[in-house]
């Protein structure tokens, strides 16, 4: 798995539980930072299982990538969410799950703000965490959803 794959997963899951727990993103860094701690600390791998969902598990890159993401989200997801509603159709922001909208923002973002991530490449990992993390319905949703606010932003 790449580095920025595993960064995703990271920004997915520290967005999760920032939202849900109601922390900033650095709270939520900082908590799965020391499970990573935490898990250094065993010696053996039995001990530590438990803990592996709850970590970052990423190298230094890896880290850096998925903090500066997350940020970026944090602070712009008003601008995220004006792509999302206008495409929307027949259906409320308010249903949109959790992990679908953090998908969405994490895609918008490195299409908006990222340029060294190609549209395409954008587009195709949130329909994979989409996949792994969503309902079975989710990637078609995600997919939709993406390709018409990519359209939209060619046309801004």
């Amino acid at each position: 798995m790449s580095s920025r794959r595993k960064a995703r997963e990271a920004v997915l899951k520290a967005l999760y539980m920032s939202e849900s727990r109601g922390m900033t993103v650095d709270e939520a860094f900082a908590e799965m930072a020391s499970c990573d701690a935490e898990i250094a600390g065993f010696e053996d791998s039995d001990e530590k299982w438990w803990l592996m969902p709850f970590a970052l598990s990423l190298d230094e890159d890896g880290k850096t990538y998925a903090l500066s993401l997350a940020r970026m989200i944090e602070r712009n997801s008003e601008t995220l969410n004006g792509y999302i509603i206008p495409v929307l159709h027949n259906w409320d922001f308010k249903r949109v799950s959790r992990i679908d909208r953090i998908i969405l923002w994490m895609a918008l973002t490195e299409m908006l703000y990222l340029f060294d991530v190609p549209v395409s490449v954008a587009i195709n990992e949130a329909i994979e965490l989409a996949k792994k993390y969503s309902s079975h319905k989710s990637p078609s949703f995600v997919n939709g959803i993406l390709d018409t606010a990519a359209a939209n932003m060619k046309e801004r």
